[in-house]
């Protein structure tokens, strides 16, 4: 005899199914338990995420966007560049292989992460104290993709330095040559 699931669990399920499905990027999912990466299909609805398997098609991962507490662009094993979301009750999922990049998957789910996180009202929080600290968790996130966006542009910055050196360097060069 099979077990249903119960109400709850029913109900989750229900309203996953009726989530419209946002985007869908091919990638690669860290499996903890066998210690290895698995390939498929990493979902993004209004309210969930949710990682499907290539072969055989099965739901590895699967939850709501509201259990997120942060989602941050990290390397495994300092090779590959990957997105780490972390679920309340400390579950960390790894997720790469991302296409058409890391930072545009990145940026969509952390889009949707935060509307969701900034249109709850506030009756909905489990305390005022938790909505702060996640505010302030965003912010202090924000200011430091704006610190590596800053040390991105000063490093492209000076390869145009370079360039424009190289150049001048070669223009001299034809002076002479002629």
């Amino acid at each position: 005899r099979q077990k249903r699931p119960g109400p709850r669990l029913r109900q989750t399920q229900e309203q996953m199914s009726r989530d419209v499905c946002i985007h869908t990027w091919p990638c690669t999912y860290y499996l903890e338990p066998e210690r290895r990466w698995v390939t498929g299909q990493l979902s993004l609805t209004s309210s969930s995420l949710r990682f499907m398997t290539d072969s055989p098609a099965e739901t590895l991962v699967s939850f709501p966007l509201s259990s997120i507490v942060e989602i941050k662009k990290e390397a495994s094993h300092f090779i590959f560049s990957s997105i780490t979301v972390l679920e309340k009750g400390h579950t960390k999922h790894w997720f790469s292989s991302l296409r058409p990049s890391r930072n545009v998957v990145f940026s969509i789910i952390e889009h949707f992460w935060r509307e969701l996180l900034l249109s709850q009202p506030a009756a909905e929080a489990s305390a005022p104290r938790t909505r702060g600290k996640e505010l302030t968790g965003l912010m202090a996130g924000s200011q430091k993709r704006l610190e590596d966006t800053a040390r991105v542009l000063h490093h492209q910055g000076q390869q145009l330095d370079g360039v424009m050196r190289g150049l001048d360097k070669m223009e001299s060069d034809l002076e002479v040559a002629d």
